[in-house]
């Protein structure tokens, strides 16, 4: 009888510690497969998705490499497909791989993993640059995508390409960059009266003149921007290839519509203060747009308002009428600051006015 008994027991004990086990088995598999489902999946589906990017240049935290730039503005690009893909024109290459990306919560920045790269292997004259992101581009572990440029950072902090996006076709109004920088014209750039060669030439731009977007389009096969110099002059077109958008002085690369004079006109402004004038402190308030444009406007002590132009960080002028007479515009650079003449009228207004921070 007692080993009956102590059967019953013995059978009881193992259904309650396999019941005891299957529970915990199951508790565990819940809680690693709520951990699991909290982890961001790595993926192809972000901000890159879709998008050209052509290389400005690689940063190197090695004082001995310092920063390298490639041969011509376009001759390293990379466009990241939908469909986990990215194609590459590696200098007189061409180049594939895999791509993944694991957004932070912005989207704008995060991880990303590049597969191995399967290349052409001509052989290409210059600094080859393309060949060297070729290599490294599997030990890419981070992106940022800021002010409208990409940065790629290799592992342990090893250095940093910096991309500007392509096709650089897109008007102001369409988010196009505000303003352009010419680079890479072997003998200047010619700013014809229509989207042609065959055009006449209105004018010549050097590498490192600024030029106001005004729009891009094609023909014949060709990229074409409508533009004129920064500040004004003839309108005409020049060839896309020897452009690059524009950094303003605070790193940034301003784009998209400039809308500091509408909110300034309404009285929207990203700041207000008191800015020296002539000899006494005048209210003001600045309504900004990135990139050092701004527009400040300035109460006078008579209680007339004044406002001054400010694109890419250069004080442009002045909102002045016929009626007033004299009112010649003179702007000198003291420091941080900018030291303005409207006619008699004078002001001192710091960068932190125009830039922020």
């Amino acid at each position: 009888m007692s080993d009956l008994m102590s059967l019953n027991v013995r059978k009881k004990q193992r259904q309650n510690f396999i019941q005891f086990t299957s529970s915990k088995i199951r508790k565990s598999l819940r809680k690693y497969l709520a951990l699991f489902l909290m982890v961001p999946v790595i993926g192809y589906g972000s901000t890159l998705e879709e998008t050209s990017w052509r290389l400005s240049e690689f940063r190197s935290m090695s004082d001995k490499i310092g920063t390298l730039k490639p041969e011509t503005p376009r001759s390293v690009q990379i466009r990241f497909g939908a469909d986990g893909t990215v194609s590459m024109l590696l200098d007189c290459n061409r180049g594939s791989a895999t791509w993944k990306v694991k957004p932070s919560t912005d989207s704008s920045s995060g991880q990303i993993q590049l597969g191995p790269v399967a290349a052409t292997l001509a052989l290409c004259p210059g600094n080859n640059l393309g060949g060297k992101f070729a290599k490294e581009a599997p030990m890419l572990r981070g992106y940022v995508i800021r002010d409208g440029r990409l940065s790629l950072s290799l592992m342990a902090d090893a250095g940093i390409y910096i991309f500007d996006p392509i096709p650089p076709k897109a008007s102001v109004e369409n988010g196009g960059p505000r303003v352009w920088e010419v680079t890479g014209a072997p003998s200047g750039l010619n700013l014809r009266s229509e989207a042609s060669t065959s055009a006449s030439i209105l004018g010549r731009f050097a590498n490192g003149e600024r030029l106001d977007n005004l729009g891009c389009e094609t023909n014949d096969g060709q990229l074409w921007c409508q533009t004129q110099r920064f500040g004004g002059g003839p309108v005409g077109y020049v060839a896309a290839d020897y452009l690059t958008p524009a950094i303003a002085p605070n790193g940034s690369m301003p784009a998209g519509t400039d809308n500091s004079a509408l909110r300034a006109g309404k009285g929207e402004f990203d700041a207000t203060g008191k800015v020296p004038c002539g000899d006494q402190w005048c209210d003001f308030g600045v309504a900004r747009a990135g990139g050092g444009f701004a527009t400040v406007v300035i109460t006078r002590p008579d209680g007339q308002k004044r406002a001054l132009f400010f694109r890419m960080g250069v004080a442009m002028g002045a909102d002045t009428a016929e009626a007033e007479g004299d009112r010649k515009f003179n702007v000198e650079r003291v420091e941080d600051n900018y030291l303005i003449r409207v006619g008699p009228e004078r002001y001192k207004i710091p960068d932190a006015v125009i830039f922020g921070g």
